[in-house]
C-alpha cells in the first residue's frame, strides 16, 4: 500500500528534450517536402489566341523521281525512257498544282550506283519544267 501511495504522492515527469527533437525532425521534414511540390499558381502557362484557320489546306503535290543503277526515271511505278516524256510529265504536275494553289515538290531519289548524268538530265528536266522546290533523299 505504501507503494501505491507513494505513486500517487509522486509528480508526473514529462521529458521535453526528446519532444523537442522530434518536432525539429518533423519540421525539417515539411519543409523539404513542400519546397518539392508546386503550387497550382506557379504553373506558367499561355492560353491560345484566336487563330483563323483557312477554309482549305493547301497541301504540296508531292513526286517521288527515282533513278535506278541502270539509268531507268521511275514516277509512280512508271518508266520514261525519253526526257520529253518527263518534262510533259513534270509540266502536268506543276500546271496540277498550280490549278490546285499549291506548290510542286520534286524528290528524287537516285540509286548508290546511278549515272551522274543521268541524275543532271532529271535536275534538268525539273528546270525545264519551272520546278521550284527539289530535294535529293537517300535509299536505305
Amino acid at each position: 500500500m505504501k507503494l501505491i501511495e507513494d505513486m500517487m504522492n509522486k509528480k508526473a515527469e514529462l521529458e521535453i528534450a526528446p519532444l523537442i527533437d522530434v518536432v525539429f525532425l518533423l519540421l525539417i521534414y515539411f519543409m523539404v517536402t513542400a519546397s518539392l511540390v508546386k503550387k497550382e499558381a506557379d504553373l506558367s502557362f499561355m492560353l491560345p489566341a484566336k487563330v483563323d484557320v483557312p477554309e482549305t489546306l493547301d497541301l504540296p503535290i508531292e513526286v517521288l523521281i527515282e533513278v535506278s543503277e541502270l539509268g531507268d526515271i521511275v514516277i509512280n511505278g512508271v518508266i520514261f525512257s525519253e526526257m520529253d516524256e518527263l518534262i510533259g510529265q513534270l509540266i502536268s504536275l506543276k500546271e496540277a498544282a498550280d490549278a490546285s494553289k499549291s506548290e510542286l515538290i520534286v524528290n528524287i531519289l537516285p540509286n548508290d550506283k546511278a549515272i551522274h548524268g543521268q541524275i543532271i538530265r532529271v535536275m534538268d528536266a525539273c528546270a525545264a519544267a519551272d520546278v521550284k522546290n527539289m530535294s535529293f533523299s537517300t535509299s536505305g
